[in-house]
């Protein structure tokens, strides 16, 4: 996950990473604990040099494998590149990474082919040997050393690692050997190391910062071809991978905001696979056209209240009265198509502790606890929702201000622009309550860190002293049964407090084209790779 401690780094993240999908005509897709935005218009860019005008939007052989994307890549400098999708989906082909998240959301070996805990400050990790770069450059420690100091100097860099586990120093111990040192224990390290890309360090030093963007380097499975900003990106597969030559020879991740298009190219046999589908499509979906594929994702939608001494939402009761108000699964049948997982732990599984369940339609409790609180008559309030970023969010947040309504709170809807949320959110201009979207990468403890007072964007304000105690000594414990038994008892706190009116987890959908073996992946990553005997099952 990519997620910033500083002002600039939430900037961006809001503006790149996860606020969860929309109805995809527009946009909105996308780590960890952090938010996305709606489709941008494409721009007159010129071609990289040495591209043709655009990227081969037809296969002219079986080579090519197409996929159409709502949104376009901006850039191809790795530590500026926020979203899962499409901007990690690119990365994860061109650049490695010491671990891997497999389809399961598991931490597996990637470069690191072991790590050590060799005390609670340091870990120590040995590399694959001879691996090189694209440009011929070896893989070695030192390159680890030079990649995760270029993240923390790089100017508008959204690549934390070195924040989020308080690294202290890298010691390069020999050429596949080094050691990272923590100031404090980091029970999860190994999942961090799965999102910072390991670059060439002659060549990310003297390339200057512009051809960066444009002309990257990496040891993945996958080199750059051609790129147009905003377009489309083709990827040309590396026959001497270290890990086997992919199966699929070529790569082009093509932008095609309009969902129409983006369907018919699909039925017409042009495209693979045909992301950022919003539920709807289900309706009438043609099974002739290939196959739908919709998957419940690690994306967490609520409604954040904003904890403030002397505002009604300071009495926890009043906070349970508005999740007892809410009638979620009605909610998802009237705009979603039934589309979405109501829960009650905002953690991802396996971590999510079973023993919360969505909080049920109970009007008459609600109206009980307003009364418990003092707030008989109830109170009026302003709900702020951004306006076309997720599927139906307008209606959505007035369909839930009027069941509010039936319980005595008066919520007046503000719905705004993505860009203007955005910043009034930032500039602390936060609304009592507010329609929002959270990403996973399916690690129970950075979904933790989600309603924590210390997470890096945490509009809610609020704070509970036991929940962040628990949720220290979780972070601090190696131990993985203990660790997760502080992990459950951190949710049941939150949930109790309910600093959020918890609401659904979203549907991702993708039309998949005949002929392609591919399934998706619950945090939105769409990654192509495998070698050639496990690729393309079934085609000839």
């Amino acid at each position: 996950m990519k997620s910033s401690k500083v002002f600039v780094g939430v900037c961006l993240i809001l503006l790149g990473i996860s606020i969860l999908s929309a109805c995809k005509g527009g946009k909105a897709s996308d780590p960890q604990g952090t938010v996305t935005t709606p489709a941008q218009a494409d721009e007159e860019v010129a071609p990289v040099e040495g591209e043709a005008a655009t990227p081969a939007a037809e296969p002219k052989d079986g080579s090519t494998t197409l996929i159409l994307i709502a949104d376009g890549i901006t850039t191809l400098e790795p530590y500026r590149m926020a979203r899962i999708h499409p901007d990690g989906s690119v990365a994860s082909h061109l650049w490695d990474t010491l671990t891997w998240l497999d389809d399961d959301l598991r931490v597996e070996p990637r470069l690191a082919e072991s790590w050590t805990l060799v005390n609670d400050l340091t870990w120590e990790f040995a590399l694959r040997q001879g691996i090189t770069f694209h440009n011929g450059e070896p893989l070695n420690a030192e390159a680890v050393r030079f990649s995760i100091e270029r993240a923390q100097s790089l100017a508008g860099s959204v690549e934390t690692f070195a924040e989020d586990i308080g690294l202290e120093r890298v010691e390069v111990v020999d050429d596949y050997t080094l050691r990272l040192v923590t100031s404090q224990p980091v029970a999860n390290l190994p999942f961090h190391l799965a999102f910072l890309e390991i670059l060439p360090p002659v060549y990310y030093s003297e390339t200057p910062l512009d051809q960066l963007a444009v002309a990257p380097v990496g040891s993945g499975p996958y080199r750059l071809d051609q790129w147009i900003p905003g377009q489309g990106v083709v990827l040309e597969a590396i026959s001497t991978y270290w890990g086997g030559m992919p199966a699929l020879p070529r790569l082009v991740f093509q932008t095609v905001p309009r969902v129409e298009e983006r369907l018919a190219a699909l039925r017409d046999g042009k495209a693979a696979l045909v992301t950022d589908l919003s539920p709807t499509v289900a309706d009438g979906w043609d099974s002739q056209t290939g196959r739908l594929q919709g998957i419940e994702s690690t994306k967490r939608i609520f409604i954040g209240m904003r904890v403030e001494a002397g505002s009604p939402l300071e009495d926890k009761r009043v906070r349970q009265a508005l999740n007892y108000g809410v009638n979620v699964e009605q909610v998802v049948d009237n705009w979603l198509g039934g589309y979405g997982q109501p829960y009650g732990s905002w953690v991802n599984p396996p971590a999510d502790n079973a023993e919360l369940p969505p909080w049920p339609y109970d009007p008459d409790r609600a109206r009980e606890l307003l009364a418990e609180a003092d707030y008989p008559e109830g109170f009026t309030t302003t709900l702020r929702t951004p306006a076309g970023v997720y599927c139906r969010d307008v209606e959505i947040a007035e369909d839930i201000a009027q069941q509010l309504g039936a319980i005595g709170v008066i919520v007046e809807v503000e719905a705004v622009d993505w860009t203007d949320f955005v910043y009034q959110m930032l500039s602390g201009d936060v609304p009592p309550l507010f329609l929002l979207g959270l990403n996973s990468r399916g690690d129970g403890l950075e979904d933790l860190k989600n309603v924590s007072a210390t997470f890096a964007f945490c509009p809610t304000g609020w704070r509970s002293e036991p929940f962040e105690d628990t949720l220290k000594q979780a972070l601090d414990t190696f131990n993985e049964s203990a660790r997760l038994k502080l992990m459950l008892d951190a949710q049941m706190i939150a949930y109790e407090e309910a600093p959020w009116i918890w609401l659904w987890r979203q549907y991702d959908f993708y039309g998949i084209g005949q002929g392609l073996d591919w399934t998706p992946r619950r945090d939105g990553l769409v990654y192509l790779y495998e070698p050639p005997a496990d690729s393309l099952k079934g085609t000839e």
